[in-house]
């Protein structure tokens, strides 16, 4: 993806002007029919080269989605007030940025699980006042993490297809560096993600 980030200043603004700040609305108002609600952090970060997003791996030893690429988030508990809440405490959880850390910026309408029909809400935050290398990655959840730098994505994806139960479904790929690939429900908000952004940018 091609773009002009002058300085953090502005690409913080072109950020906050596509997703507009949002309040945690209650888990019911968003998702009224499905077998599991969750919510992911889609989380900025600022460097001297443009803005970076965070991905982690999941860990291999875990029953559901095992060994896949990422946003930090998972499913909603009893306590949680809405997506944000959840988005949040999973990401303190699995990551160590704290709550406080983070300006959420806005949330997106949910996404799908192929196999299981769970929706996935994302909500975008710029993370301030934490240093990547203070990552204090879940054990039992995580095994890895990657920044990739938002210039770095394509602007036209691979596009991969997969048969669940005579179905076949249309997801985006994308390779890290590191030689991670997104793939799944994470790629498809990537690219959501990154077509908002496309037309703020020049």
């Amino acid at each position: 993806m091609k773009a002009s980030w002058n300085d953090a200043g502005e690409w913080k603004d072109r950020i906050a002007g596509v997703f507009s700040p949002p309040a945690d609305p209650p888990w019911e108002d968003v998702i009224t029919e499905s077998p599991g609600k969750s919510a992911v952090l889609v989380p900025f970060f600022a460097s001297p080269r443009g803005p970076v997003l965070l991905f982690l791996r999941r860990s291999a030893k875990l029953r559901h989605h095992a060994g896949e690429i990422c946003f930090p988030g998972g499913m909603r508990e009893q306590g949680d007030f809405g997506p944000v809440s959840t988005a949040l405490r999973e990401t303190a959880e699995e990551t160590g940025i704290q709550p406080d850390c983070v300006e959420t910026l806005g949330i997106l309408a949910p996404e799908y699980t192929v196999a299981s029909g769970v929706a996935v809400v994302p909500v975008v935050g710029l993370v301030s006042r934490f240093k990547p290398e203070d990552l204090d990655l879940s054990s039992g959840e995580t095994e890895g993490a990657c920044f990739a730098l938002l210039d770095a994505f394509p602007e036209a994806p691979l596009t991969k297809f997969v048969e669940i139960r005579g179905i076949l479904h249309e997801y985006p790929e994308y390779r890290l560096d590191n030689g991670w690939i997104i793939w799944g429900v994470t790629a498809r908000i990537l690219r959501r993600i990154l077509e908002s952004l496309k037309g703020g940018m020049s």
